[in-house]
C-alpha cells in the first residue's frame, strides 16, 4: 500500500505541473554575483524499494525568486550536481568543460537555459505527436476532472514542527492494485512558514506557469494534496502519512529539519553560457561552433 501512495504522489505531482503550464515569453536574465539562500529544508523519504530512508534538501529564498535542491548524491561543493531553478522557468547549471581548442585544460562553466525556448522549433514534431494520441471528447472537462489527490479536508489537528504550527489534511482513499482493493486514510501536514517554498511544488513544467496557475489550481483541483502548496501563500508540506485498513501504516515523507542558512553559491570565475531564448537545436549548434 505504501508503494501505491508513493506512486500516486508522483503521478499527482506530474498532473499538477502539466495542468499549470502556460506559455510565457522567454525572460531576459542577468547572472548575479551569487545565489543567496535563506532557508534549508531537509526531508526524509521512506520508499518501499529502499532499505533505508533517503534525505532530500531544498534551499529557499524568502522571496521565492529561485531555489535549489540537494540529493544524497550531491552537495554544495560539487558543481556537477548543483542546479538553480528560477520562478521564471530558467535552469542554471554549474559544471566544468574542456577549454575550446585546448581540450587538455578545464574551465568552470555556468549555463542558463529555459524550458520554453528549448521547445522552440519543435512545433511540427509536437503537432505530429498530438495527432497520434487518442482524441479526448472534452479536453476542458478532462482538465477539471477530479483526481485522487483532490478534496483533502482539514481535520483540526495541529502540531508544532521546528517553530511552526502544522495543520493536518486528510482523506479516505480506495485504490485497486493487482485485482485487490485497498482502503485507507492518507494525511498531509502543512505549515505556514516565513519563506516562499512554492517552487518545490511547481518545479519542472509547473515552474513555467504564469500568474494564472494558482487561480486555475483553485478552480480545477480544490484542496489538492499538492496543490495546497501552490494555492496557499508560504505553505510548506511537513509530512505525508498513510494508514491502510488491515495493512501497513507509516510516514511516506517528513521534514526532519528547517534551518536558516547563509549559504551562497558564487558565480565568480565561471564562464557564462546564456542560452535563454534558444531552442535545443540552437543550443547544440552554438556548443558545436565553440569547440
Amino acid at each position: 500500500m505504501k508503494k501505491i501512495y508513493y506512486l500516486i504522489f508522483l503521478l499527482a505531482l506530474s498532473v499538477l505541473r502539466i495542468s499549470a503550464q502556460e506559455t510565457v515569453k522567454a525572460p531576459e536574465y542577468k547572472v548575479p554575483a551569487a545565489y543567496r539562500f535563506d532557508y534549508k529544508v531537509t526531508y526524509e523519504v521512506d520508499r518501499e524499494d529502499k532499505k533505508n530512508p533517503e534525505t532530500m534538501s531544498y534551499y529557499f529564498t524568502k522571496s521565492g525568486d529561485y531555489m535549489s535542491m540537494e540529493t544524497p548524491k550531491s552537495n554544495e561543493d560539487e558543481d556537477m550536481n548543483f542546479m538553480v531553478s528560477t520562478k521564471d522557468g530558467l535552469m542554471i547549471t554549474f559544471g566544468e568543460e574542456p577549454v575550446p581548442k585546448s581540450p587538455d585544460k578545464q574551465r568552470k562553466v555556468l549555463k542558463v537555459m529555459d524550458m520554453h525556448s528549448m521547445m522552440k522549433g519543435n512545433g511540427e514534431a509536437m503537432a505530429a505527436l498530438a495527432k497520434s494520441m487518442p482524441k479526448k471528447e472534452n479536453p476542458e472537462a478532462e482538465k477539471k476532472k477530479s483526481n485522487i489527490m483532490d478534496n483533502f479536508v482539514r481535520t483540526g489537528r495541529t502540531k508544532q514542527v521546528f517553530g511552526y504550527t502544522a495543520e493536518e489534511y486528510s482523506k479516505e482513499i480506495k485504490k485497486e492494485e493487482n485485482g485487490k482493493m485497498h482502503e485507507g486514510t492518507m494525511s498531509v501536514w502543512y505549515a505556514k512558514v516565513d519563506f516562499d517554498p512554492e517552487m518545490m511544488f511547481s518545479l519542472g513544467m509547473g515552474s513555467m506557469a504564469g500568474g494564472g496557475a494558482q487561480s486555475k489550481m483553485n478552480q480545477n483541483h480544490p484542496n489538492n494534496m499538492l496543490g495546497l502548496g501552490l494555492t496557499q501563500k508560504n505553505y510548506l508540506m511537513i509530512e505525508m502519512d498513510f494508514s491502510e485498513k488491515g495493512g501497513k501504516s507509516g510516514t511516506g515523507m517528513k521534514v526532519v529539519s528547517i534551518e536558516k542558512t547563509g549559504f551562497n553559491k558564487s558565480t565568480e570565475g565561471y564562464f557564462v553560457k546564456n542560452y535563454a531564448g534558444m531552442s535545443m537545436r540552437e543550443m547544440m549548434e552554438k556548443e558545436s561552433a565553440e569547440k
